[in-house]
């Protein structure tokens, strides 16, 4: 590594790129700078839900560790403030993947009121679960990074290096994903044109938006192909029945009235009789119709519904949204 180039009066480099490029040099410097500034901490703990003020008194009660050592396994980040709240953050960079730790560290939190188990990814993905009492979330390093810009926190001068450290070394970007799924099955259907709900077996990962494929099971009056486009305004995985637990968060999504209880109505629309059944849904913004339905690739040619879809629609098919703007040019022309 260059430290200093030649004809250079300085460094173009902060501390935190002598830490490296994996997910271990991230999370270290991310624990850093919640340990070094008590406002990015507490920015950080209001964005997971964690109810807590920010006040000297509760920083100097609270403790951050890194890489601590459970019979569990070695976490990358804690922060504990005893009777109050304990957070366990797992890190990932680029295509880092979140297996076995989804559940490996629930039985490692102190006995307190708030238990949060979270996963930072490259990935945007919104997901909320709650089990035994421990709050699971998956957010993605750009919605970190946007809530300390949006609380001003960039003008802080060690979280800017650090989140340009973030952007520069691992190059955090937005994915403006659309998921395209196959829908069919009339109580799906009605839950996504009645209530702007989607809902799926238990996924991982948020798409920007959210497209629904009609496929030739779906009513004559539907037709075929894809006809809407729904951005994606939160996701939540959970038992139906547990809905009303998740009335503030229903809340935060939208800012419409009554749409909270729009969505509530569509999680149990079809019964919660099966208690032990979990779902992933998909809270949606008013559809936006295109111009006319589109329709698979139907090429046999090698290669055929590359960046688009062709046959069997994959459970997790994202479309890049330059790709659908490309569809209705060509699909336009006949």
């Amino acid at each position: 590594m260059i430290v200093k180039r030649l004809q250079r009066t300085a460094s173009h480099l902060t501390l935190f790129d002598l830490l490296g490029t994996d997910e271990t040099a991230l999370s270290k410097a991310f624990a850093y700078i919640l340990a070094k500034e008590k406002d990015a901490l507490f920015t950080f703990l209001r964005f997971l839900g964690v109810p807590t003020k920010n006040t000297d008194r509760n920083f100097f009660a609270t403790s951050i560790e890194i890489e601590r050592s459970r019979p569990e396994g070695h976490t990358d980040v804690e922060i504990l403030r005893p009777g109050s709240f304990h957070v366990i953050a797992e890190c990932k960079v680029h295509k880092g993947k979140i297996g076995r730790q989804r559940t490996q560290y629930l039985t490692a939190f102190e006995d307190v009121a708030n238990k949060v188990m979270c996963f930072i990814t490259q990935e945007r993905d919104t997901n909320k679960e709650k089990r035994n009492g421990i709050v699971i979330r998956s957010v993605s390093w750009m919605d970190i990074l946007d809530v300390f810009e949006n609380a001003r926190l960039a003008s802080n001068t060690i979280v800017r290096q650090f989140m340009m450290y973030a952007m520069r070394t691992y190059k955090m970007k937005s994915q403006g994903e659309i998921l395209v799924q196959d829908l069919s099955d009339p109580i799906e259907l009605c839950r996504y044109q009645k209530y702007s709900l989607y809902r799926r077996d238990v996924t991982f990962g948020s798409p920007l938006y959210f497209a629904p494929h009609f496929t030739r099971k779906a009513p004559r009056e539907i037709g075929v192909g894809i006809k809407y486009l729904s951005r994606v305004l939160g996701v939540l995985t959970l038992n139906p029945s547990d809905i009303s637990d998740y009335r503030n968060d229903l809340e935060s999504f939208s800012e419409k009235p009554d749409q909270a209880n729009k969505w509530e109505k569509g999680v149990e629309m079809d019964g919660t009789s099966d208690q032990a059944s979990q779902y992933t849904f998909y809270f949606l913004d008013e559809p936006v119709e295109l111009p006319f339905p589109l329709l698979k690739d139907k090429s046999k040619e090698k290669g055929s519904g590359k960046n688009w879809i062709s046959r069997m629609i994959s459970k997790n098919r994202c479309v890049p949204f330059a790709e659908l703007i490309r569809q209705i040019t060509l699909q336009s022309r006949g």
